[in-house]
């Protein structure tokens, strides 16, 4: 029986570049997005460059655990096992400080991330743990580790991640299902669309390497981390960002009074 993967947030960028790669492989993939007209036009994308291979789209917002559950439901109907998840949907939380932040922002932004991330990953754990094999692995961020403003609430979303990557390891590990995860910075997404060539260079200043990362780089560490290349690999942290986790950013004074317009990108 063909292997079958789950990627959450996969109808653009990392997760769109996640979901080609374990079709390359060989892998039946079930891809989300947050409405299913878009999931189910990507995968009829996809199936047309990847004939071979059986693909599912499915409607999944991150903060429904019960469409969730749903949604690892139909997965199995139609694959009839699930050897990898890939938790990447992901709200970006811009524009949220310490001083800003209401109730309903962090909620939505922590349920998004955290506790969607933890509900995906139990009802990948359930299947696998029957199984006695599969791989979980966690897209997180550098913002888990350094501090920006404007990005408290993503950033403490992406910390608990952390966390719940190394409980995994220890809880799973004796049903030979892995967990680890991705720390992804300077990566390269359709919101930076817009960026002038001063806008790349003062971005690619602060990277050691010098050049942004590509949601491909991610995807290559995301297969490697559930092929059996990383068969005793677990409760880890890949970090694939040009090195900028190895940098302290110039201090900016002026912080609160900059506003992130990104986030228009995002409506």
């Amino acid at each position: 029986m063909r292997k079958a993967v789950i990627i959450t947030g996969a109808i653009r960028n990392i997760g769109l570049a996640v979901a080609k790669k374990f079709a390359q492989e060989g892998y039946n993939v079930c891809i989300t997005g947050r409405r299913q007209n878009e999931a189910t036009e990507m995968a009829e994308t996809l199936k047309k460059e990847f004939p071979d291979v059986d693909f599912l789209g499915c409607a999944l917002e991150a903060t429904n655990v019960e469409q969730i559950r749903e949604t690892f439901k139909k997965l199995m109907d139609k694959f009839g096992r699930l050897d990898a998840l890939v938790c990447n949907a992901a709200d970006p939380g811009y524009n949220q400080s310490i001083l800003t932040t209401t109730p309903e922002q962090f909620d939505y932004v922590m349920n998004c991330n955290a506790r969607g991330y933890f509900f995906c990953a139990q009802e990948a754990a359930k299947i696998m743990v029957k199984q006695k094999s599969g791989s979980i692995v966690l897209v997180g961020s550098v913002h888990s580790k350094r501090a920006l403003p404007n990005r408290i609430t993503y950033a403490a979303s992406k910390g608990a991640i952390d966390v719940i990557n190394r409980n995994m390891c220890y809880e799973l590990g004796k049903f030979n299902v892995r967990s680890n995860l991705i720390i992804v910075g300077a990566t390269f997404n359709d919101r930076w669309a817009d960026y002038t060539p001063e806008d790349y260079e003062n971005k690619r200043k602060n990277w050691p390497l010098g050049m942004e990362s590509y949601p491909e780089d991610i995807a290559n560490a995301a297969y490697f981390l559930s092929s059996d290349q990383a068969k005793t690999i677990s409760g880890a942290e890949l970090t694939v960002d040009s090195g900028v986790l190895a940098v302290l950013n110039a201090y900016n004074k002026n912080w609160d009074s900059e506003i992130d317009n990104r986030i228009n990108l995002m409506k």
